[in-house]
């Protein structure tokens, strides 16, 4: 019961935090130490993401074989990098500069194109 619970609160902070950052647009986007810190804590959160997300890309760019096997490497070895860059940016977010973005796309979410 308690990992339920937990994974519903994971769940929704991780919604609630993408949806204030996504509120506005990205050239009024504020850039101070919250903001920050929200983009790097979507990124600590969100890294797994990388993984289906390059498996995806590959095979929409080559085929699926070569998605499942290359892409895969590729969205672990993404992961891992953006995972890292959450960790930092969480753990510095008091230190400016706040607008340095050290992975592009700045979130998971973007770039599925």
């Amino acid at each position: 019961m308690l990992k339920k619970i937990c994974m519903v609160a994971m769940v929704l902070v991780l919604s609630f935090s993408v949806a204030a950052y996504a509120a506005a647009p990205a050239a009024a986007k504020d850039q101070n130490a919250g903001t920050k810190l929200v983009r790097g804590f979507t990124n600590l959160v969100g890294c797994w993401l990388e993984v289906p997300k390059q498996i995806y890309l590959v095979s929409k760019e080559d085929n699926l074989y070569v998605g499942v096997t290359y892409g895969l490497v590729k969205g672990i070895g993404y992961g891992v990098y953006r995972g890292a860059a959450g960790i930092f940016e969480t753990v510095t977010f008091v230190i400016p500069p706040y607008d340095k973005i050290l992975i592009e796309p700045e979130l998971v979410f973007e770039g599925w194109n």
